[in-house]
């Protein structure tokens, strides 16, 4: 994703809950919003307990999968990210972004690619 020289601070989380990281993204979030000229891109590394995650375009999930899933020991998080259900457990690496994209490019599109290109 390189273009110039725009520097990203690596955090790494370890194994955290998907509660507690989304915590740390939000403080992460309110700092670069809060001083978006000095607040460095960052990415948080991290990898969850086991959760699921439905996303906003998931029609309204059965109460009665979710007490399923439940049981069988993973987290339920309803969330404001787009896409549908997602799993993330143990062994898995998730990565969140903080970025200021005008430090790259503007374009959000080009911005999705060079994900999916790493």
């Amino acid at each position: 994703m390189a273009v110039g020289k725009t520097a990203v601070k690596v955090v790494r989380l370890g194994r955290i809950s998907y509660h507690s990281a989304m915590k740390v993204q939000q403080q992460h979030i309110k700092q670069h919003l809060d001083s978006p000229n000095t607040s460095p891109n960052t990415l948080l590394l991290c990898e969850h307990e086991p959760v699921y995650t439905i996303g906003i375009r998931q029609a309204p999930y059965p109460p009665k999968e979710e007490q399923r899933l439940k049981a069988l020991g993973a987290d339920f998080f309803r969330t404001n990210r787009g896409g549908l259900i997602t799993f993330h457990g143990p062994g898995q690496l998730v990565c969140y972004p903080i970025l200021n994209l005008g430090c790259f490019k503007k374009s959000v599109r080009w911005y999705v690619c060079e994900l999916e290109r790493t």
